[in-house]
């Protein structure tokens, strides 16, 4: 059985409708833009793709001594890929938004599987757009407090454990 060694969570802004898992000290441009796909995998990063770009999402980050158990029912997508981190200090890239540095510190430099996933990503995103609908004011506090309510109801998941 996997030990989980640390495990983090942050709100994520998905500016332009993406965010990217970085190493802490490299800006990955081999990973391409994931365009309509959820995740896209490069050799030292992870993006990812909301469906909307104005309510902030949740991202869970958990280092583990090995593969952890999974169980598809609790989230509606995955992909385990393997990447490359320099430092061994995950960071997150909000894009123009900016980034949060030293997120998750995993045991050592190198080579690790991450396992993303993905969940509510449809339902907040039409409930984001049924509050045009609803709201006179986009720019009034109704609106205002009905997008704060569905901050972080979108998550993402990203498991590291070392490549074997």
């Amino acid at each position: 059985m996997s030990r989980l060694l640390s495990q983090n969570s942050t709100l994520v802004y998905p500016d332009y409708g993406i965010f990217q898992i970085v190493d802490g000290k490299d800006c990955d441009d081999t990973a391409p833009v994931p365009g309509r796909n959820v995740f896209s995998v490069g050799e030292r990063s992870v993006y990812f793709h909301s469906m909307q770009n104005n309510v902030l999402v949740r991202l869970y980050l958990e280092s583990w001594e090995t593969e952890p158990a999974w169980d598809e029912d609790d989230w509606e997508g995955s992909r385990t890929a393997v990447i490359e981190l320099a430092t061994g200090v995950v960071s997150v890239d909000e894009i123009t938004a900016g980034a949060q540095h030293d997120l998750l510190t995993l045991p050592a430099p190198g080579r690790y599987r991450v396992r993303v996933a993905h969940r509510n990503r449809r339902i907040v995103s039409e409930a984001y757009m049924a509050l045009f609908g609803r709201f006179d004011d986009i720019h009034g506090i109704e609106f205002t407090e009905a997008e704060r309510a569905l901050e972080g109801r979108e998550q993402y998941l990203a498991q590291f454990w070392p490549e074997p």
